[in-house]
């Protein structure tokens, strides 16, 4: 009966820390934005920011409470304190910090690694849900309060990216040919008296220049420098400078 005992008190103490630490992220205090309409006159105490915010607002705000805990995925967990005690009954102040890691997390919607500060608890969280989409998408109240400001921006990324995917592709096409086979045509650019009708994409256009332009570096030309430069180049731009490099489209044009 005592270790049964025991064993209830346990698990109580450890439900009562998960509530003192969530206590953490609903008693915040966020800032209310005012709710302003066309034509309202502006408060003189209100900024307006230059460009449009990339994310909605967090609704329990940043904590300024361990402030590392809003650069990742820290699932409500923040520091604790108590004591150690001796065998002489003497007691020292002591903390527990959460066992942070740093991970690279496969995201399927967004088909890349999120490189991200995890505690061991979320991991192992993400693994028993089937992934960090399934983590980061989930809708109940307590995953949001867990989730923090990185999280929030996460799940909006993932789910406007779903969104995206799910809208009908007007500039896609299909036609016969030579064949008689149905190909799909996801881009056309003309270049003088000629036009190019691509069966691929513009990603694939881009890791066909690649190895191209290596060619004219002394130096060796990173993957990374290169995308950066190119991603959002034209796919008029790109085909210009396949043609100029001789390149061979006979593979992916109709």
């Amino acid at each position: 009966m005592n270790r049964f005992t025991n064993l209830v008190r346990s698990f109580s103490t450890t439900s009562s820390s998960w509530a003192r630490q969530y206590k953490f992220v609903t008693q915040r205090r966020v800032a209310k934005q005012p709710e302003l309409k066309i034509g309202d006159v502006k408060p003189w105490n209100v900024r307006i920011p230059k460009k449009i915010p990339e994310y909605p607002d967090y609704k329990y705000g940043e904590s300024h409470y361990y402030k590392q805990s809003n650069k990742g995925l820290y699932g409500g967990q923040f520091l604790q304190f108590g004591n150690k005690i001796s065998e002489f009954k003497n007691k020292s102040r002591r903390k527990w910090s959460p066992n942070v890691i740093s991970k690279s997390l496969w995201s399927e919607t967004l088909g890349k690694a999120v490189e991200l500060k995890i505690t061991a608890r979320v991991l192992r969280t993400i693994n028993k849900e089937g992934g960090l989409d399934n983590y980061i998408t989930k809708e109940k109240s307590a995953r949001v309060k867990e989730l923090g400001p990185t999280g929030w921006k996460l799940k909006f990324d993932i789910l406007s990216t779903r969104n995206k995917a799910l809208l009908p592709k007007k500039h896609l096409h299909k036609i016969r040919d030579s064949e008689n086979n149905l190909v799909t045509i996801f881009n056309k650019v003309t270049i003088g008296d000629k036009v190019y009708r691509f069966k691929v994409g513009k990603r694939a256009l881009v890791r066909e220049l690649f190895p191209l332009l290596q060619q004219d570096h002394i130096e060796k030309l990173s993957w990374k420098d290169y995308n950066e430069e190119y991603k959002n180049k034209s796919i008029e731009d790109i085909t210009n400078r396949l043609a100029e490099k001789g390149f061979d489209f006979s593979n992916i044009i109709i």
